[in-house]
């Protein structure tokens, strides 16, 4: 979950404290869980034109499924002139991102007689270590690290059990770095498509489809396909603080900042783009009674 970098001294006013304290917008170490924040906001904003099917709810923090789902358009299918018929409308599941510089999967790194990434049981922490499996992760880092020794931090010896000359024993033999394969887009597009997530929207730069379009948001929007957009992913495996005393290994794919990304013409943000995608939803021969009432309303 991306947090915000950009409040230094997070003082909220009484009215923000207790919007963002309800829902449990704040991690335990008291930081706004910002990626949380902005599904509701998604959510909140597509609520209210009628657009989000009944029964979906973004998941909880921590939570399991697709972050926003929605009704529009099918813009592949193709209407008759003079038709009085919007086409047909379905519904579609988004995956949610702040920037570029979120985290597209990450997990715990820990040694037990080999390297292997470890965490959570819940089923986001686990898709995200198959996910990093997936790209060969863990055989990198073995790779990297299984020259340089027994770490002192490894499995049942805690960071806090160890002095501080071992702490930076570690920290100068299992130095940070980053590793690069023209694979990790593919595959972190085919894990949001497993999700059914073909789109996703990054707020800093826009939607994208992941090489699927089943809605052909590209043909009718430009859309950008998001494994062409993004020019590179990278894979970051650090020893990171976690404490006063406290370090824990950690790997985490995103998107290669060097390398870039192209920004998508359209933007689930934009307010104007949204009743656009209202308007050709409530003419839709299978729209939804909500939004049909609607309709009739305005």
């Amino acid at each position: 979950m991306a947090i915000y970098t950009d409040i230094d001294d997070q003082n909220l006013t009484s009215e923000e404290a207790d919007y963002f304290g309800k829902p449990n917008y704040f991690t335990k170490s008291g930081d706004v869980m910002a990626g949380l924040v902005y599904e509701r906001l998604i959510y909140t904003q597509y609520k209210e034109l009628n657009m989000v099917p009944a029964g979906f709810a973004p998941p909880q923090a921590g939570g399991h499924g697709k972050d926003f789902e929605f009704f529009i358009r099918n813009y592949n299918g193709m209407i008759p002139m003079n038709s009085t018929s919007g086409g047909l409308g379905m519904n579609v599941g988004v995956e949610l991102k702040l920037s570029d510089t979120d985290d597209y999967g990450q997990s715990g790194v820990r040694y037990d007689g080999s390297w292997v990434l470890h965490g959570g049981m819940d089923q986001v922490a686990m898709e995200k270590r198959k996910l990093l499996k997936a790209a060969g992760v863990e055989q990198v880092i073995r790779n990297r690290w299984n020259p340089k020794g027994l770490p002192n931090i490894r499995a049942g010896v805690y960071s806090t059990q160890v002095s501080e000359a071992k702490r930076q024993e570690d920290k100068n033999r299992f130095r940070s770095f980053e590793y690069k394969s023209n694979a990790f887009v593919n595959l972190c597009a085919k894990y949001y498509l497993s999700k059914q997530c073909p789109y996703i929207n990054i707020s800093s730069h826009g939607l994208y489809h992941f090489g699927t379009d089943p809605a052909g948001l590209q043909k009718e929007f430009g859309v950008k396909n998001f494994t062409t957009a993004v020019k590179g992913m990278v894979c970051r495996v650090r020893l990171k603080q976690s404490g006063k005393n406290s370090l824990t290994y950690n790997a985490s794919l995103k998107i290669d900042l060097d390398a870039g990304i192209t920004e998508s013409p359209v933007n689930l943000n934009d307010e104007t783009f949204a009743e656009e995608l209202q308007e050709d939803a409530m003419m839709c021969t299978n729209v939804p009674s909500n939004l049909a009432l609607l309709k009739t309303l305005l």
